[in-house]
């Protein structure tokens, strides 16, 4: 079966039997920029019970050979201070075999993300190489946000993306306040790229013209209906691309 099919199955019904909070019309952005960047490691801070890994891992290539790494505090929920939600290591690993993916192509590691150092970096890389896709979904408080954020900056391929969860979501500010924090004190080498589906998209600053043209035109011509805007955030261009949540359309 075609990598396309396969994402649009699990996009169409195995996305509804893994509990967390991620919608199928994020592939919308997703698919063009997989496109672009190709397969490769994933990796996500905050996995829950797998919705949004699993869909990685199904759309970037998954393997033994291209294994993906699941980052959260499981049973550590001593470190889960802001109590976004409570990860469970076996019925992570339950729902990855579900849906095809075997247990020994993912790394899982328990840790508060703050505690990662330089050791750790160094593991990612030596285990996995640069990962093409980092999700950011650990505790929604500024300084997690932001060392986590800069943590998947370090791991991630110059050509890879990097997507922060909940950053239009009212009920967690302290995303925006540290993504705010970040570009307007610092200078850094990933820049916002897209906002959709709840997420902001970062890539690198020597892609960003390329990626958001093939966002823009991957939309336009196979999901005409779906809503885009172009606006500067942080001095940057970016699209906010506003799907129809209600509707699902296949990637191609």
């Amino acid at each position: 079966m075609a990598r396309v099919d396969l994402v649009n199955a699990y996009l169409k019904e195995g996305i509804l039997e893994v509990g967390g909070w991620c919608v199928p019309q994020l592939w919308q952005t997703l698919w063009p920029l997989y496109q672009e960047v190709g397969d490769g490691p994933v990796a996500e801070i905050g996995v829950f019970e797998g919705k949004f890994l699993i869909g990685l891992c199904k759309t970037f290539g998954t393997s033994k050979k291209n294994m993906a790494t699941a980052i959260d505090v499981f049973d550590m929920q001593q470190f889960n201070l802001d109590g976004a939600g409570v990860g469970n290591l076996e019925k992570l690993q339950h729902n990855l075999r579900r849906q095809g993916i075997q247990k020994n192509h993912v790394h899982y590691v328990t840790a508060d993300s703050l505690a990662l150092r330089a050791p750790d970096l160094a593991e990612f890389l030596g285990r996995t190489g640069p990962a093409h896709f980092f999700s950011v979904d650990g505790c929604h408080e500024v300084v997690h946000t932001v060392n986590d954020i800069e943590f998947a900056m370090y791991v991630t391929a110059p050509n890879g993306i990097i997507a922060v969860d909940d950053y239009t979501n009212a009920n967690w500010p302290g995303v925006q306040e540290a993504v705010a924090r970040m570009y307007l004190m610092g200078n850094y080498s990933f820049v916002p790229l897209v906002v959709t589906a709840n997420k902001l998209l970062l890539c690198s600053y020597s892609f960003h013209d390329r990626y958001l043209k093939a966002v823009h035109s991957y939309i336009k011509t196979n999901h005409p209906k779906t809503q885009m805007k172009k606006v500067k955030r942080f001095g940057f261009d970016t699209l906010t691309v506003m799907p129809n949540h209600a509707v699902w359309e296949d990637l191609v």
